[in-house]
């Protein structure tokens, strides 16, 4: 890491958004993973990653620091820091979805907390909503949506096809078993289209508790677990369709992004939101019905060579709009 330049910091172990984000935003990006079970664990684990945090900050000496949220805590860090060390750092408060919800949003300080940070930001205009409603300090939220990755015409390297063995054509489903995910209907899917392999990623252990019953796969799905980065990306490439699938409004799946950025066709929900922004490329089908995702991924495929078009044509429209839009509208905040 380069001394002095603005740091993005998140306490987890990996997260396309800041990554995507970070050539055009100049940050650079810290992850702190927090793994720890329980509460006196997960205190532990949290007080150990404040600390470290306001380490890093106090070696790199950024001028901006911006925080991912959730956790709370992660902005008391940079907080910390700069009363302590820096008055004159900026801070962003990088709120993801969860954090205008409950229990984030009412966690100790967490208003408080906000109300210090310079910037705000939310991740599209039903989130700023959300914001009012709930209180946040209004006149320094902005919304600054996902951005698809910048990428290089990378072939497929193998790992993917190393760690997963099953017959092509893939439709990937990249995901974490959370509660708003359609695992049941993407399992009925797979069974109505046998001619496909659907790989879900994402932790297989967290299905239960979020609802999901996993105990009778199809024979064409895939759980591979928690991939690296390298064997996600590569699993990327190698898919012939990316699905995207929430049960909520509201949320902007990042991996439409990731889809449009490493060109693949995309099958994602048909919710106000996706469709604003993703219906330019995507096929849009309707989350509660395993038949229309079986046909949206077929369609998908049946038209892949337009897809991926679509689907790189919308990631320079998307990467420009944001530099010029939102984007620019954050750098003005920080520079008053």
């Amino acid at each position: 890491m380069k001394s002095n330049s603005p740091l993005h910091v998140a306490w987890t172990t990996f997260q396309r958004r800041q990554v995507s984000m970070a050539q055009a935003a100049g940050f650079e990006c810290v992850f702190l993973p927090i793994q720890a079970k329980g509460k006196l664990s997960k205190a532990f684990g949290y007080l150990r990653a404040l600390v470290q945090t306001i380490a890093v900050l106090k070696r790199q000496r950024p001028p901006v620091v911006w925080v991912q949220l959730p956790q709370v805590p992660a902005l008391w860090a940079a907080l910390l820091y700069r009363a302590l060390f820096f008055p004159a750092t900026k801070i962003v408060a990088d709120c993801h979805n969860a954090q205008l919800r409950a229990p984030w949003s009412r966690f100790p300080l967490a208003q408080w907390s906000l109300s210090r940070a310079d910037v705000i930001l939310v991740h599209n205009e039903a989130m700023f909503e959300q914001a009012k409603v709930i209180g946040w300090p209004i006149n320094k939220v902005h919304v600054l949506e996902d951005v698809p990755p910048v990428l290089s015409d990378v072939k497929p390297t193998g790992l993917a096809k190393s760690q997963i063995d099953a017959p092509k054509p893939w439709v990937v489903f990249p995901g974490s078993f959370a509660a708003d995910e359609p695992i049941a209907e993407v399992m009925e899917a797979a069974r109505l289209a046998p001619d496909l392999t659907f790989i879900i990623t994402g932790r297989p252990e967290r299905a239960a508790r979020n609802g999901h019953d996993i105990s009778q796969l199809p024979s064409n799905m895939r759980l591979p677990g928690f991939l690296s980065i390298e064997v996600f990306d590569d699993l990327l490439r190698e898919a012939d369709v990316v699905l995207g699938l929430t049960r909520e409004e509201g949320i902007q799946l990042s991996v439409c992004n990731e889809a449009l950025g490493f060109r693949r066709p995309l099958v994602t929900s048909d919710t106000a939101i996706l469709r604003q922004l993703f219906s330019d490329a995507a096929v849009m089908v309707s989350t509660n019905d395993p038949g229309s995702i079986a046909d949206g991924c077929r369609e998908a495929l049946a038209e892949q060579v337009l897809r991926s078009q679509l689907s790189a044509q919308l990631a320079l429209v998307r990467l420009g709009s944001w530099i010029n839009g939102q984007f620019s509208s954050v750098k003005k905040a920080l520079s008053t």
